[in-house]
Parts: structure tokens; C-alpha cells; sequence
């Protein structure tokens, strides 16, 4: 069985799509059946319009050239036309929030993608959120897809190396205990909100930490910040290492993350790997990576957001037992069962259109 794998829309990436791709195809390589054949040699970030003229004559024409049996594509896009195709779907962000794109994205989000996810033969979601989404907002049939929870990387893990930590701190100017957040400066993270629960939170000598790049529409955290005067008090790094986010998770007081949308929450996942007690916001995804092994909350809500955090920072007994159940967790996530569950899809699509 010769499997095509579409690595465009990840070209570039060392993050996100671009790491699910790579750790999918390496377990993929495990199995004996099938034969892996790349459709492309792209390594820069493609824009949409070229994005959807590879999608619906480059990879039909390397379909056909390359023999290929089944294609397996992961990023949110595949080609309408009438050849057994298997499609990772993260999430339909873009059909959620227009108003983020391009007018001509906004057409690829609303018309063009919606097609390819319908003509597929079948569709992984990774988690249970996005298949349920799939199905009341694009009217996918319940029995066209299947779950397959993604894994993280690694090297996420609890570190013994006490000096390392403290260098890294000092290095990155930590000196106060903390409470960290993970992701873009934009609206659907709601770290504007956080902020104010945590000007509000009985946080003893703690700071917030919040790692990720400007977004959109991200004035409004600086904002916040000026607003309750706290700008000795939360710290923004737009970028940090791997190693670095690591060492960060592993020495925190917790980790919050407060996201309105989520497709997954990798570093909800990250962070329980490396033993991090996590409160999470209650909607989309997230429940679901962390189990019972995280504290919830409405991300709308203030209060109960602040009273969250007040049990990271106050409560050693609960934020102990947290730890624990976090690595517990983090477990049960592998890409060794995420690629048998894509494997068993792709033999049974190509099994049934041989």
C-alpha cells in the first residue's frame, strides 16, 4: 500500500502542524504494509492562493505520477477529487472566526475546505471536540470519522538537574515563584482575562508568566496589564527555547490556560508530562486532555478563574495531588496508539477502493 504524504502546508513549521506531521510520519514508519511516498519538496510556508492551487493540481497531478493508493494529508486541507483520501482535521478554527483571515481565506475556510473535508473518505479528528464540531457545523457523518489523540514531545519531562533550572531562571530574569500560561497574544486565548483574575488573586509574592508570540488583537492584554498596574508583576516572553519551556513547566507553582477555543491543547499535555499541576478553562478540547488530573473553570468568569489560581498558589495539598495525577495522564497519551488508529484507517480505505 503506497500512502502519499501531503508535507506542504507544514513546510517550515517546527511547531504545531509541522511537529504532528513529522511525529506521525516517523510511527508510521513502523508499519511493515505500507510505503510512505512524499508528494513534495516545498520548504517555505505556502499563502493561501498557492496553497490552493497546490492543493487542487499539484497533489492530484503527484497523486497519479507517484502511483499512489491512499493520500494522508494533516493539515486542514486536502484535494476535491474522486481518489481514496484520509484527512487529519485539528480543528475548524477558521470557520468559527472569519473575521482572523483574508477575504480570500475566508472563502478557502467557508467553500473549499469544507468540500475536501466532505469528499474524504475518511477523517481523523484529534480529539473529541473537533469530531463533534465537524458534525453539527459541517454535517460530517458520525461513522466517517475517528478519534485519534495526538501525543507531545518527549522530551517533556520532569528534570532532576536543579542547577539547570535555576541558570535558566536566572538567564531569563525569574526570580519570584510563578504562575505560567502558554500561547499566542490573541483574543481566543484569553489572556486579557487572566490577568485580571490574577490582579485580583490572594498570590502572595508570585508573578505571571506568559510565554507566547503577538497574535492578533493582542492590545488589549498590555492594556490589562497597564490597567491594574502590573507590569512588575507579569512577564511576556515572545519566545523562549524548547529547553527553556521545559524547565519552565517544571518549575512553576502551575500552569493556567484559560483558551475560549481549542482544538487539542498541546501544552495542557506538555505541562502534565512534565508533572505541572494545570487548571484549564472548561470549554472545547481541553476537559478532555486533562481529565480528572486538572482543575476547570468558565473562561468567562473571573471570579472562579481567580479562585483556580488561589488553589495553585495556596493549596499544597491539592496542588501535589494535581502533579500526580498529571503525569498519570500524560501517560495514556502515545503516538505509538495515535498512528495504529491511523494505520487501521488507512489500510481499511485502502482495503475497501482496492
Amino acid at each position: 500500500m503506497r500512502v502519499g504524504i501531503d508535507l506542504a502546508s507544514t513546510a517550515g513549521q517546527k511547531s504545531g502542524l509541522g511537529f504532528y506531521t513529522d511525529s506521525m510520519v516517523t510511527a508510521l514508519t513502523h508499519f511493515s504494509d505500507i510505503e510512505l511516498v512524499t508528494l513534495d519538496r516545498i520548504h517555505r510556508n505556502l499563502r493561501t492562493p498557492e496553497r490552493i492551487l497546490w492543493d487542487q493540481i499539484g497533489i492530484p497531478l503527484a497523486f497519479l505520477t507517484k502511483h499512489i493508493d491512499v493520500l494522508y494529508t494533516t493539515a486542514f486541507s486536502a484535494p476535491v477529487f474522486h481518489k481514496p483520501v484520509v484527512m487529519t482535521v485539528h480543528d475548524i478554527y477558521g470557520v468559527h472566526y472569519p473575521e482572523r483571515f483574508s477575504k480570500l481565506a475566508r472563502y478557502y475556510w467557508r467553500t473549499v475546505l469544507p468540500r475536501s473535508i466532505k469528499r474524504a473518505s475518511h477523517i481523523i479528528a484529534i480529539s473529541e471536540y473537533t469530531k463533534h464540531d465537524l458534525i453539527t457545523q459541517l454535517g460530517i457523518s458520525e461513522k466517517k470519522i475517528t478519534v485519534a489523540p495526538p501525543a507531545t514531545d518527549p522530551r517533556f519531562k520532569p528534570i532532576r538537574d536543579a542547577r539547570l533550572c535555576a541558570d535558566t531562571l536566572k538567564r531569563l530574569h525569574i526570580d519570584n515563584p510563578f504562575l505560567l500560561t502558554v500561547g499566542t497574544l490573541e483574543p481566543r486565548k484569553n489572556i486579557a482575562r487572566l490577568i485580571e483574575a490574577f490582579a485580583h488573586a490572594k498570590r502572595q509574592d508570585h508573578i505571571l508568566v506568559i510565554v507566547g508570540k503577538k497574535g492578533w488583537d493582542y492590545e488589549d492584554i498590555f492594556r490589562t496589564i497597564d490597567k491594574y498596574h502590573l507590569k512588575d508583576h507579569v512577564r511576556i516572553l515572545e519566545y523562549v527555547t524548547q529547553e527553556d519551556l521545559i524547565v519552565l513547566y517544571n518549575t512553576c507553582t502551575g500552569v493556567m490556560l484559560p483558551s475560549i477555543f481549542e482544538g487539542f491543547g498541546l501544552p495542557a499535555l506538555e505541562a502534565m508530562q512534565c508533572g505541572a499541576a494545570v487548571a484549564v478553562s472548561h470549554t472545547t478540547s481541553l476537559p478532555e486532555v486533562v481529565g480528572e488530573a486538572g482543575l476547570q473553570f468558565d473562561p468567562l468568569n473571573i471570579q472562579e478563574m481567580r479562585i483556580r489560581m488561589e488553589i495553585l498558589i495556596n493549596d499544597d495539598a491539592a496542588r501535589t495531588e494535581l502533579q500526580h495525577k498529571a503525569l498519570k495522564t500524560a501517560a495514556t497519551f502515545s503516538w505509538e496508539r495515535s498512528s495504529a488508529s491511523v494505520h487501521t484507517i488507512l489500510k481499511s480505505v485502502f482495503e475497501r477502493n482496492a
